[in-house]
């Protein structure tokens, strides 16, 4: 009959298996007296918290995520290459990744920095639309003053002021460069992605013609064609790879950024303005506006671009089908 392990709370507070016959298996209390049974081993504890060389991580406290970022630590090929999550990915293979294993996030995406930059960006815009203003407020008073009589005066356009752009302020804060850069970055994968579909062309033309290699009169070598065909889609991968994470940072900064400003006003509004606008419509443009303006921000690259490769594959058509495109 086989041994059916059974539960008992000690009075101490200490828990024992034993089976069937009494043996026990298992004892949480440390006591040095209770001999163990052959075949049963204890946990390696050894391994302190950190210190994970020679052996494999058990969390992201051992990665050090909660002192710095895996981002922060990365060199440039890292980044581009994303190898830096390696050891993140490692881990999840292993277990259920929560929380406590992401860590802390990079600088550049901390709520203090993104708020900070982007009230100061925006006050350089309010600085420059208050110097236009009173360019506008001066040059209207001029006019004002030129009329002789009340109708002239009302001929006068009214004064219209200048706004300060919350949007120019996003921008700036995380940098326009980037931005263009980013957007470049995925204009260039976009167009190599049509790359391989002309040295495929070009290789079915090479094979129907039957001709040996060297008298071949095509524009490149063969043999280069086939080595573009495995270097170019590694190429692409890296663009649009360094395009995403660029603007995901991007996104992630407009969001944080605008939840702050947004909390920053309701801390600061005045009774009367606080009776015009309730709670929930705050917490409304906090989470679900923001989150609206990140998921745009992390596809805009795509909606740029794909009017121009709806032009070229359209052209690439027709090439082959010529009018037939018309009819499909």
């Amino acid at each position: 009959m086989k041994d059916i392990p059974i539960t008992e709370n000690q009075d101490n507070g200490d828990t024992v298996v034993v089976t069937g016959g009494g043996r026990p298996l298992s004892d949480t209390s440390d006591s040095e007296g209770t001999p163990e049974p052959k075949g049963t081993t204890r946990p390696d504890t050894s391994m302190s918290t950190g210190c994970w060389k020679g052996s494999k991580p058990q969390s992201g406290r051992d990665l050090g995520v909660w002192e710095s970022s895996l981002e922060d630590r990365a060199n440039i090929l890292s980044r581009w290459m994303l190898s830096y999550l390696t050891p993140l990915l490692s881990l999840g293979s292993r277990k259920v990744l929560d929380e406590d294993d992401i860590g802390v996030p990079t600088k550049d995406d901390r709520a203090d920095r993104a708020h900070q930059v982007a009230m100061e960006a925006w006050k350089v815009q309010s600085a420059k639309a208050d110097a236009t203003n009173e360019k506008l407020k001066a040059r209207h008073q001029a006019q004002l003053d030129a009329c002789k009589n009340e109708q002239e005066r009302k001929k006068v356009k009214p004064l219209e002021l200048v706004e300060p752009s919350i949007a120019l302020a996003l921008l700036k804060g995380f940098g326009v460069g980037q931005i263009l850069l980013a957007i470049f970055y995925y204009v260039v994968s976009a167009l190599l992605g049509f790359v391989p579909v002309l040295i495929l062309n070009e290789l079915v033309q090479f094979f129907e013609s039957g001709v040996d290699i060297d008298e071949y009169q095509g524009r490149f070598d063969p043999w280069l064609q086939v080595a573009a065909l495995g270097v170019l889609p590694f190429l692409i991968s890296l663009l649009q790879t360094r395009h995403s994470t660029t603007m995901a940072h991007c996104a992630v900064f407009v969001r944080t950024s605008v939840s702050t400003m947004l909390y920053r006003k309701a801390l600061r509004v005045s009774a009367s303005g606080r009776a015009k606008t309730s709670t929930g419509q705050v917490v409304n443009m906090m989470s679900n506006d923001t989150a609206q303006l990140q998921r745009f921000l992390q596809f805009v690259g795509m909606t740029l671009v794909a009017p121009l490769q709806i032009i070229i594959a359209l052209v690439l058509i027709f090439q082959q089908v010529r009018f037939a495109l018309c009819y499909s």
